[in-house]
This record gives C-alpha cells, structure tokens and sequence, in this order.
C-alpha cells in the first residue's frame, strides 16, 4: 500500500542528495553571522511562506492534482489537497 504522502516522501528523499550547507555557509561568511542563525532564519522563512512556496509551486503541484483526478485516482486526490492545506 502507498503511502498517503508519498510523493512528499520522494521529494524529501531527493532533497536528500543536495547539501544545502555550503551555501548557507557562504551567506553567513558573508553577512558575518553564525550559520546557526542563517539556517534558523532561512527554516523559519519557509515555515512562514509557506503559502507562498505552494503558489510557486502550483503549476506542477495542479499537474498533479488533475492528472489524479482524470485517472480517478481519488487516494491520490485527497493526499495531494491534504498536502497543500498543511501549506496554510
């Protein structure tokens, strides 16, 4: 059985072959801050756009959403809409 989120999922596992620390390194040598602070302000900034990250994302994320209700795939459908109602 799928996972209710389980292209969350794939996307938090593709996440994971990206290292974002050297950039967020790079801005803390550059603003002269703890990288502790850049990472907590860059996690606090997408917890709190996170509207805004759905927005820019809407195009693939409404792909998606059509494509599960054109298959009828009705799991699907109400994992994608629980997905973007945890953005708000």
């Amino acid at each position: 059985m799928t996972h209710p989120d389980q292209n969350f999922r794939d996307a938090v596992a593709l996440s994971l072959l990206v290292d974002p620390m050297p950039t967020l390194e790079a801005l803390a040598r550059s603003t002269d801050l703890p990288v502790e602070q850049v990472v907590h302000h860059a996690l606090v900034r997408y917890a709190s756009d996170g509207a805004e990250a759905l927005l820019a994302l809407g195009p693939h994320s409404l792909r998606e959403l059509v494509a599960a209700r054109q298959a009828e795939d009705w799991k699907k459908v109400a994992a994608l809409i629980d997905w973007l109602e945890a953005g708000f």
